[in-house]
């Protein structure tokens, strides 16, 4: 079909009549917005990867994206959606009457990107899904183990997905009724070029019939070419199940020198120091959350360790889960200690959420043991206030 809407598809009713319907245009933008919240199957998740075919979780319409640490948002993209491997999809709607130019859209579209990748957390995107399923009256917990088929636990995909904005292992969707030959190339060259994220468009077109009573829509992803297929090949891996050996081997292979020996002294320590290793099922990085086993309360995690080198700490989690550190400032003294004693560069701004640094950090010798020791100190004390409550 031309960009004319004179494109016709027919429907054979019975065996018997031929219905011709008509290519139409969309009344209006929100239209096909609502049309993809209630209906995320549009988005061809078969035709964006045939072997393992995306499934889609709705996050939010309209997500705040912030263009400063920890600001309101600046901009709102269309829909957020989180496929089964956690990766974030970024969409934006663009009907063919809209006046703005495909460098507006492209330029709007990489701006969500960088900066989406920048600054949300893991808690912006937990807390957009929990508002979207009441908003529904549907359970969140419900709503997400269903996508997940029960296979994974919930901890463990939204650390997926944190691993995957941290990498930039986003995907950006152009959604129209009608992307244009000059948009395609575009799309076609930042798919190419951009790696690990994928930048594809997907048209989604309406026919009508005579009656205007029967609609249907059709839709068709662009964007793939062979050569960006190949360059991203390993995305569509199957989870593993990441151990010891792998998570230091990934270490060795892909962080900084120095970084798997640091990883083998802490792992060394928690074995002896009553802190559970928890390793995560990511694609392509290795995850291990290292935390506590607190009775009534399950695994809590208080550091998250990553294969490509990476350390968040979760002061979030220790002010929800222990009255200790209910108090904000026992949390931010907790979070300077770390900074001066052990080199981290811990943001004093995410003490409700959780903070990264690079595992390299701890390369000196002094800054591990303090780091140690400061992993003593607060199982002491998360044991002392077990025992008040």
């Amino acid at each position: 079909t031309n960009n004319n809407m004179t494109g016709s598809i027919f429907l054979l009713k019975d065996d018997k009549e031929l219905l011709e319907m008509k290519e139409t245009p969309y009344d209006s933008e929100d239209l096909i917005q609502q049309l993809l919240q209630d209906y995320p199957a549009l988005l061809t998740g078969d035709q964006i990867n045939p072997e393992q075919p995306r499934k889609w979780l709705l996050i939010t319409r309209e997500m705040g994206v912030p263009d400063t640490e920890g600001g309101k948002g600046r901009w709102a993209l269309d829909h957020l959606f989180l496929d089964q491997d956690g990766i974030p999809t970024l969409v934006e709607v663009k009907r063919s009457t809209d006046t703005r130019t495909r460098r507006e859209v492209v330029a709007q579209m990489l701006d969500y990107a960088a900066n989406s990748v920048q600054y949300w957390t893991i808690d912006d995107i937990i807390s957009s899904f929990t508002y979207t399923c009441e908003k529904a009256e549907k359970g969140p917990g419900e709503i997400l183990g269903t996508f997940l088929f029960d296979t994974e636990n919930p901890d463990e995909y939204w650390e997926r997905v944190q691993a995957n904005l941290r990498r930039g292992n986003i995907r950006l969707l152009f959604v129209a009724d009608t992307i244009p030959a000059e948009l395609k190339r575009i799309i076609e060259f930042l798919n190419e070029q951009m790696n690990p994220a994928e930048v594809l468009g997907v048209e989604v077109k309406q026919y009508t019939g005579r009656q205007d009573k029967n609609k249907t829509l059709v839709s068709r992803v662009v964007g793939q070419t062979m050569k960006a297929i190949d360059t991203k090949k390993i995305r569509s891996g199957v989870p593993k199940l990441w151990d010891r050996e792998s998570f230091i081997q990934q270490l060795r292979e892909k962080a900084a020198p120095g970084d798997a020996e640091v990883v083998e002294k802490i792992f060394n320590w928690c074995d002896s120091n009553g802190f559970a290793l928890k390793f995560g099922k990511g694609v392509d990085q290795a995850t291990v959350r290292i935390g506590l086993d607190i009775p009534n309360k399950g695994f809590k995690q208080i550091v998250l360790l990553e294969g490509y080198g990476g350390l968040a700490f979760f002061f979030g989690v220790l002010g929800k889960n222990f009255s200790v550190f209910k108090e904000q400032d026992a949390l931010t003294q907790l979070l300077h200690q770390l900074n001066t004693e052990c080199g981290f560069k811990f943001n004093p701004g995410k003490i409700d959420s959780y903070s990264y640094s690079p595992i390299s950090t701890l390369s000196d010798e002094r800054r591990v043991s303090a780091f140690l020791s400061k992993l003593e100190w607060l199982h002491t004390v998360i044991e002392e206030d077990q025992q008040k409550d």
